[in-house]
């Protein structure tokens, strides 16, 4: 580790088997500076850009440099933007937490990938479930509709299904494409793994729906809940693609 770079120490959070990771930007001299709240078992009561040891900062556990996003400035103007703002005041764990502020620090834009991982997982969830319900409302049937599979077959799933299925996935995949993330993964990494899992899962999911139907229930169930989840993952690539911007550097960190 070097002045000027960006590092991360897992936390648990308090009360729970989750970690996170905790960022800030090492100034070379055995300090740190980093954005916190004032109590950690308090997240959303506030907090403010510190700078302490490294020995505090990592409270005995392993260290590590992240390097993603890539840096847009020379190692030294970092670590200045970072002296610069300690002492600010308005933590704030959705938008303002620490590693938005280390981001800040080394490109100039304000990023999170750990609350990017949570809130595009929560927004596909709802997605995925609006269409299923959609699906229903649309043919006007009683209990089931049509799925057309990925091999041309076509399989009668029951809404009971294709709700607790989606679910089902976008848990797999949030638990998977965060610790992936947490373990030092890309973004892109972390994204494919997710994927992979909420497809098993989804897969898995209406597999199990369809075992009164013995071994050829099952692999129909398989193939829908596989469609289902791709189905919905083109669809939210789609819209992703359509909101992001042409050009331009996004929002900017903004000393209070």
């Amino acid at each position: 580790m070097a002045r000027g770079d960006r590092i991360e120490v897992e936390h648990r959070i308090v009360g729970s088997t989750v970690t996170y990771l905790h960022h800030g930007i090492d100034l070379g001299d055995g300090t740190v500076v980093h954005a916190r709240p004032d109590d950690f078992r308090n997240p959303f009561g506030g907090g403010r850009v510190v700078r302490t040891s490294l020995a505090e900062f990592a409270e005995g556990r392993p260290l590590r440099v992240r390097h993603e996003p890539a840096a847009a400035f020379p190692s030294d103007v970092v670590a200045d933007r970072a002296l610069a703002r300690v002492g600010r005041e308005g933590y704030d764990l959705v938008v303002d937490n620490c590693e938005h502020f280390a981001t800040w620090c080394a490109t100039g834009r304000r990023a999170s990938r750990q609350v990017e991982i949570v809130l595009a997982r929560m927004a596909a969830a709802m997605s995925r479930t609006a269409a299923a319900v959609s699906a229903r409302a649309a043919i006007r049937v009683g209990e089931r509709i049509a799925l057309r599979t990925a091999v041309g077959s076509t399989v009668r799933v029951g809404l009971r299904t294709m709700v607790p299925a989606a679910l089902v996935g976008e848990a797999a995949a949030l638990a998977v494409e965060w610790r992936v993330h947490q373990s030092g993964g890309s973004a892109d990494d972390s994204r494919r793994a997710g994927e992979k899992a909420g497809l098993a899962a989804s897969a898995l999911a209406f597999a199990l729906a369809g075992a009164a139907g013995g071994p050829a229930g099952m692999l129909a169930g398989a193939l829908a809940g596989a469609t289902t989840w791709l189905g919905g993952t083109a669809v939210a690539a789609v819209a992703v693609t359509a909101q992001r911007p042409v050009s331009g550097e996004g929002r900017r960190f903004r000393p209070r």
